[in-house]
């Protein structure tokens, strides 16, 4: 709570300060000391500007103080209840972060690892970018951190990112497991059974979800302020890549934060689909050539319930066969180690009769 005064003061004295402040344009002679002066000011607005110069005029000096500035500015907290004051208060506070965040990655500039850390949470895109520049020997204990801190982008990101030298990653979601182990015991195959008076094969349904915000206009005074957004397998991202992981890629969108997005291509969190991209990576094939598929569809054909278990439990032991082949292709290609792990067999049943004969 004393956090959250002093973040509202700060805002109501800069707010008036800004008042009394020359109009500032992208054309305003400025020099590396204005610059320090605007970026140390505890002012948003020129912290943001000082940011812009930076960026457009390729200025090192001040490049180079930002990562210290970013861990000492207090990042934004998502507020519990969304009122006009209290997304000012916020956008107050998150538009230098983004600007200075845009200068570094338009500059290709290294940003130290407690920095990114710093703005994880609260910029996952950014953070993602910035971290992903760094070999993965250097930036392992941070993306461990990631994996552990239970955010399910950043996490995702982190384990793309161990896929390729996964023995360097000391996290797993099973403590007994290894990394690879983790995921393979996490991954899971839906046997999805439908029980019906002819065989025909009934069609998977599904769909995807898409995200908008609405534009507005810029922000009086300001500089344009430009911030990033993650897009998973997305041709037309105009962004930095992050990572990729056999034919599974996400990169970035970089926009006016003023003009609003929309995407089909937000990344997927964990699920049995992404876990299965992984182990097909692993085992050196396209995920659609794997033996068995996150969802195997079947029809049974009811004439009676011996013949009815009797097929169900030949499908059963099948597809666990599959499973089973997949963990001993991947210990003798000497990914999987450890205690052993396979991929689980979850089997739902949906029955199309009337009166169901199973109940």
């Amino acid at each position: 709570m004393k956090i959250l005064w002093c973040v509202l003061l700060c805002v109501v004295f800069v707010a008036e300060a800004s008042a009394q402040q020359p109009v500032i344009t992208p054309d305003t002679p400025v020099d590396t000391a204005t610059l320090h002066q605007w970026l140390h000011s505890g002012d948003p607005r020129l912290i943001a500007w000082a940011a812009d110069f930076a960026r457009r005029k390729h200025d090192a000096t001040i490049l180079a103080e930002m990562p210290d500035w970013l861990e000492h500015w207090p990042m934004p907290a998502f507020p519990g209840e969304v009122t006009w004051p209290a997304m000012q208060t916020r956008a107050l506070v998150v538009r230098p972060v983004l600007a200075v965040l845009d200068a570094l990655i338009q500059e290709n500039v290294k940003v130290s690892l407690p920095a990114i850390n710093a703005v994880a949470e609260a910029f996952p895109a950014q953070a993602a970018i910035l971290i992903s520049r760094y070999p993965l020997s250097e930036s392992r204990y941070v993306l461990d951190q990631w994996i552990d801190s239970g955010e399910p982008i950043l996490a995702r990101i982190a384990t793309m990112m161990f896929a390729k030298e996964p023995q360097l990653s000391t996290t797993s979601s099973h403590l007994e497991l290894t990394f690879v182990a983790g995921i393979v015991a996490d991954s899971e195959m839906e046997v999805r059974i439908a029980v019906a008076s002819d065989s025909a094969p009934r069609p998977l349904t599904g769909g995807a979800t898409c995200g908008d915000s609405e534009g507005r206009m810029p922000e009086r005074g300001w500089p344009v302020i430009y911030t990033y957004e993650l897009a998973e397998n997305n041709s037309n991202a105009n962004g930095s890549l992050v990572v990729e992981v056999g034919e599974d890629r996400i990169a970035t969108m970089r926009y006016k934060e003023n003009e609003g997005w929309g995407s089909c291509y937000y990344p997927q969190r964990f699920n049995s689909y992404t876990r299965h991209e992984l182990i097909a990576y692993w085992l050196g094939i396209k995920p659609q050539d794997m033996a068995w598929q996150p969802v195997e569809p079947f029809t049974i054909q009811w004439t009676g319930k011996a013949a009815y278990y009797q097929r169900l439990g030949e499908i059963v032991d099948s597809e666990r066969r599959k499973l089973r082949a997949t963990s001993a292709a991947l210990r003798q290609r000497g990914v999987l180690t450890g205690l052993d792990a396979a991929p689980k067999l979850v089997v739902t049943v949906q029955c199309d009769l009337k009166p169901c004969p199973l109940q």
